[in-house]
């Protein structure tokens, strides 16, 4: 292994000159080029030593005695500091904007409740002990966990820390949050909303027939409904969208006309809504059309559940599960098919009796019945067991089973000519006694 210091010395101007401070060389075990350093101090000594525990702090990184120097300086970073460089990263990547927003003051959050001033102070412990102390949903506390866990992982990519101390947290429970149902409407219900509305009648058209979410509904403006082609839709601006991407909304021709008559030589960036209605303005419109607002199953009907009610007209006119799930503009196809399905619409009923029957529609039926000693219709009374009885009604053991093979009928000519049918058993009990 070389080490050593020596002063560096330049020639400005054709004159050599010594520099007043040293600088380092080594080479470690392995390696095969000098590294040289700047040791920034002019007395020998001190330079050796400097460079003896430079070395030497290579040298235990190596034999992995010690983290690297870039994880000690990532440990002893602000955790503030390792929040705004991630938020910089999100929205270098093209991150929705609301999203970031969103991450940004739950990390901020977290930092400050959990009292992580460093990010070597960051760990599972003092998160849990966090959780504990909350009244939050557990969708909200797993969205927490998942802002978090990101951030270090992403962290440990850039060997900012050497692992991630939240990858064996485990997610909290969604299935016991209090939270409420929604549920559908039928056409009828739909009908008597609309006649019901007045002015709010249109956002309500539009949002069950486009499945718009509220904030999308709200930005739309009249340069983004195209109505006048022979297949009218509406734009939703990938800067309104939940996942960021331009979403093309085709509508039908009803809906389009309805659009048309109220446009009334609006300017391409008015907005088609002003505002759209709360929950209480809703409700009372759904109690002036005779629909209660929750039923008595306890779910209810907000004004998301339009999005629901988008959904569940598709399903049960017979779309397909996939092109379903592309008009809801859903990624994950189990979210179509169970947090915005309702249940109780779909026509479970009528698609199990409508299935063929497997019995004998002419009265008779070839099923045994299950009690105890019930006549067959294929065996005789005197066949329902594995004896027989004498006359003076005992029961006695032949030695035959009606489940063996040697169970069977044979026929004979009776004394008058008249064919009758003799069991196996009593033919051979006959047959001994001609015999013998």
């Amino acid at each position: 292994m070389k080490c050593f210091v020596f002063k560096p010395k330049r020639r400005p101007g054709g004159k050599a000159a010594v520099s007043s401070c040293y600088s380092g060389r080594y080479r470690l075990s392995g390696e095969f080029r000098d590294t040289t350093i700047s040791l920034g101090v002019s007395d020998k000594q001190v330079a050796e030593a400097k460079l003896r525990r430079i070395v030497q702090e290579l040298e235990r990184e190596g034999e992995g005695l010690i983290p690297s120097r870039k994880l000690r300086d990532g440990l002893q970073m602000p955790f503030s500091g390792l929040v705004e460089e991630y938020v910089a990263e999100l929205n270098s990547l093209g991150r929705n904007a609301k999203y970031v927003l969103g991450v940004r003051k739950q990390l901020e959050t977290l930092g400050e409740e959990c009292g992580w001033g460093t990010v070597k102070s960051v760990g599972a412990d003092s998160f849990l002990k966090w959780r504990q102390r909350q009244k939050l949903t557990a969708k909200t506390l797993n969205e927490y966990l998942i802002s978090v866990s990101a951030l270090m992982k992403w962290a440990e990519r850039l060997e900012r820390v050497a692992s991630n101390p939240f990858r064996h947290v485990v997610r909290v429970e969604t299935s016991a949050d209090p939270t409420f149902t929604r549920r559908s409407l039928t056409d009828e219900d739909l009908r008597s909303l609309l006649r019901v509305s007045g002015p709010r009648a249109l956002i309500y058209l539009v949002a069950i027939k486009t499945g718009l979410r509220r904030g999308e509904l709200l930005q739309l403006q009249w340069r983004d409904a195209h109505l006048d082609g022979p297949e009218p839709f509406l734009l939703v601006r990938a800067s309104t969208t939940k996942n960021g991407k331009l979403a093309p909304i085709p509508i039908d021709e009803e809906l389009a006309a309805e659009l048309r008559r109220h446009r009334n030589g609006g300017e391409p960036m008015d907005r088609l809504f002003p505002a759209i209605p709360r929950v209480p303005v809703l409700q009372a419109d759904l109690v002036a059309a005779g629909i209660d607002p929750v039923d008595a199953a306890g779910k209810r009907v907000d004004f998301h559940a339009l999005r629901m009610i988008f959904q569940m007209r598709l399903t049960l006119n017979g779309v397909s599960p996939r092109v379903t799930q592309e008009a809801m503009r859903h990624s994950d196809p189990k979210l179509t098919a169970k947090t915005y399905t309702d249940a109780g619409m779909l026509p479970t009923r009528a698609a199990i009796c409508s299935l063929p029957p497997l019995l004998p529609q002419n009265g008779y039926s070839p099923i045994c019945s299950p009690v105890l000693g019930a006549e067959r219709p294929d065996v005789s009374p005197a066949d329902t067991s594995s004896g027989t009885v004498d006359n003076a009604g005992t029961r006695m053991d032949t030695g035959f089973r009606h489940d063996s093979a040697q169970l069977g009928t044979m026929g004979h000519e009776n004394e008058n000519g008249a064919r009758c049918r003799v069991r196996t058993c009593d033919f051979l009990r006959v047959k001994q006694a001609l015999y013998h």
